[in-house]
């Protein structure tokens, strides 16, 4: 394990995601469900995305995580959550947590 050090320009968050106020039937199924993938590989691209996945106890519900330069700011993640064409459309429901990460695995 290594300490991640404050003041080392990098910030965590943790977006979770619920069932929105139009979701309806199974999440994946759902035709919109495609853009919140999009989303995903937008935040891969970018180098951000540690790990997004569904919570196995509670039906479409998820976590995403985050790593991104601290420059950034966690306002301009939250309105890249926001701009999620499945969170916009109302198949998802997002909250963007700031994460104080102070150990991470090598």
């Amino acid at each position: 394990m290594t300490s991640e050090k404050a003041g080392s320009g990098i910030a965590w968050a943790a977006l979770v995601h619920t069932p929105g106020p139009t979701a309806a039937g199974p999440m994946f199924q759902d035709s919109r469900f495609p853009h919140h993938v999009a989303f995903l590989r937008s935040l891969d691209e970018a180098g951000w995305l540690v790990a997004a996945g569904s919570f196995s106890d509670a039906d479409g519900e998820g976590m995403t995580v985050v790593r991104f330069p601290e420059s950034v700011g966690i306002d301009e993640v939250e309105r890249l959550a926001r701009a999620d064409e499945a969170v916009v459309s109302g198949l998802l429901a997002v909250r963007v947590r700031p994460w104080r990460v102070v150990m991470v695995a090598e």
